[in-house]
């Protein structure tokens, strides 16, 4: 615990002040707020509350891209390319259910084992940094 009450601040500026997010949260309770008066559908709502504040989110985290890819670790070998393996899984999976139209389960785990050997081929062929 000790690591995180001594942390030195960032010597950078954060992308939107939170005086700007809390406002562009005030919008986003209004927007919501019309649409649960004027659907009458609580499902429409929350979707409508969940994108916005979705979209705000995106929004704070690009403008402090810079900040957030440090602090989370997001680089070549971090979240980035997990979610970037994910992402070819299931692309690959797909485009290979539409084109031979393939069990679903069985698509998603011959996908797993083709990207996956591409993939650590790949990571074991690049030089290694010192």
């Amino acid at each position: 615990m000790r690591a995180f009450k001594n942390r030195e601040p960032f010597e950078y500026d954060m992308g939107l002040s939170m005086r700007a997010i809390n406002r562009l949260l005030s919008v986003t309770l209004l927007a919501t707020l019309i649409v649960a008066f004027t659907t009458r559908d609580a499902i429409q709502t929350a979707w409508t509350a969940i994108a916005l504040c979705g979209l705000i989110g995106f929004v704070w985290i690009i403008s402090t891209k810079d900040t957030t890819f440090e602090y989370l670790g997001l680089n070549n070998k971090g979240l980035l390319n997990a979610f970037a393996f994910i992402v070819t899984i299931i692309l690959f999976s797909q485009f290979c259910i539409s084109l031979w139209d393939s069990p679903f389960v069985g698509t998603y785990i011959l996908s797993l084992a083709t990207i996956g050997t591409f993939w650590w081929t790949i990571d074991v062929l690049q030089p290694a940094t010192v």
